[in-house]
């Protein structure tokens, strides 16, 4: 038997195995014996029939398929423990001849990452800027919680709150039909109605039409560069008194006292939240930075499963918004196919990552113990019991070996992407300070060495350790 092995660049094994003519005689007479068995010849028993008698009754064909099923399979096993082959998925087999039969095997295999000098990559998150406008957008809407609501007998204005009836729509998609529709002007509460140029000076009992053609670059596809026919009712107007900026609001809206606190607290409130974004942000960039000097090959089954789950959970989206994925599919004007395509380059982004992570882990050498794992399922349960869940089945749930082994995966990762952004940053990465909280997840890990000696005895004299 002469077996070859290729490994295509999509991490595809392609081996063509030319079976020896003694071992497909002796694979036809096994098949004879299985016929025979099945379907027992006159006068013998079943399996006992002579060869010449079940070829002469079935033909030689049906033995020969009958033999490289047979044969196909128990190759199929030696051809993977031989070539050392780790298939992903089934693989395809292909008859290339009968005599001499000659089998071809396609596998898919393990996918293969070689990463770049992924240390030597240098970035910094972009420094963190709260605005004044800012804190006062986030004041507005505190002020707009506190609003009373005045009749007025006048022409629209922006930041009116009215109340319109609206019919219309693009020709060849579902048409608009609202009544007692309330809306903030100038907020464009109601994305698909352009109440922001049209509306304004209008009185009440007016009814106004006009076109609307929409931006190319619209949310929705199935109204981009398309225009819009509508007809406005406007049934009443009512101004937004706001409240005046003052302490005695402040203490009324927070826990605090004066109008300076307050703000104080929305300028923190809005910096950690910008330093968050920033630093998830910055984490995919780097990550993305390794990626981009990765050499990564995989087997296009792996991204098909990718993009299954995908438009699984897409349509479970669908579902939730109430509308069946029949109707979906006719109202985007797109088949199942082109959809799974558009989600195609966000699946073959994460999958190009989740492989490169998985490379990291073993560069770095990630380990993550059973305490660490103990201790994460402790806050998953915790948080769980905040919100009303029963500590000890939220406990059952996570402690199968399938749940335990997704949070080690996660653990390693959270690991992982500290180490490489440390590295982006030019910090050091190793002789952390490992508290408590962090293995907990209610501090983040920190990314450099923390090497005053006065703050780590500080700190192992809490009962906190150093991590190896």
């Amino acid at each position: 038997m002469n077996i070859t092995k290729e490994i295509t660049p999509d991490r595809l094994a392609i081996v063509t195995v030319e079976v020896d003519d003694d071992q497909m005689q002796s694979a036809m007479k096994r098949a004879a014996q299985n016929i025979s068995r099945i379907r027992p010849m006159p006068g013998f028993r079943p399996g006992k029939a002579p060869y010449e008698m079940v070829e002469r009754t079935f033909g030689k064909d049906v033995l020969v398929e009958e033999a490289v099923e047979d044969l196909s399979r128990s190759l199929y096993r030696q051809v993977l423990k031989e070539n050392d082959l780790n298939p992903i998925d089934s693989g395809n087999l292909e008859v290339v001849q009968k005599e001499p039969l000659i089998l071809k095997y396609t596998i898919p295999v393990v996918p293969e990452v070689r990463l770049g000098d992924y240390k030597s990559i240098r970035m910094q998150p972009e420094e963190i800027e709260v605005t004044e406008q800012e804190v006062n957008d986030v004041l507005n809407r505190f002020q707009l919680t506190q609003a009373t609501m005045t009749p007025v007998e006048r022409p629209v204005q922006a930041g009116d709150v009215i109340t319109v009836d609206v019919s219309g729509g693009v020709e060849g998609e579902e048409p608009v039909d609202e009544n007692g529709l309330r809306v903030t002007v100038g907020e464009r509460a109601q994305a698909y109605l352009p109440f922001d140029e049209n509306l304004v000076g209008m009185n009440s009992g007016d009814v106004r039409e006009f076109d609307y053609t929409y931006a190319e670059d619209y949310g929705d596809e199935n109204y981009r560069g398309k225009t819009a026919h509508y007809q406005v009712t406007l049934q009443d107007i009512k101004e937004q008194q706001l409240p005046e900026l003052t302490d005695e609001f402040a203490q009324a809206v927070s826990q605090f006292t004066t109008l300076e606190e307050f703000k104080g607290n929305i300028y923190d409130i809005v910096h950690r939240t910008k330093e968050r974004d920033r630093d998830v942000k910055f984490a995919n960039d780097v990550l993305q930075a390794v990626v981009d000097q990765s050499e990564i090959a995989y087997a296009p089954q792996m991204l098909d499963h990718e993009l299954e789950h995908d438009l699984e959970h897409f349509k479970e989206n669908i579902q939730e918004m109430g509308l069946s994925w029949d109707n979906y599919v006719r109202l985007s004007g797109k088949t199942e196919e082109e959809i799974k395509s558009g989600l195609k380059p966000n699946a073959e982004k994460r999958l190009k990552q989740l492989l490169v992570l998985g490379e990291l882990i073993k560069a770095e050498n990630v380990v993550v113990t059973n305490e660490q794992v103990k201790a994460d399922i402790e806050r998953r349960v915790q948080e769980s019991v905040e919100h009303g869940a029963n500590a000890n089945v939220v406990r059952r749930a996570y402690n199968t070996a399938d749940a335990r082994e997704n949070i080690a995966f996660n653990l390693r990762v959270n690991q992982v992407m500290n180490r490489i952004v440390a590295m982006a940053k030019g910090e050091p990465v190793s002789g952390l300070i490992l508290t408590p909280e962090m293995v907990r997840g209610e501090n983040p890990i920190p990314t450099g060495l923390i090497t005053d000696p006065r703050q780590v005895r500080q700190e192992l004299a809490k009962g906190i350790e150093l991590s190896k």
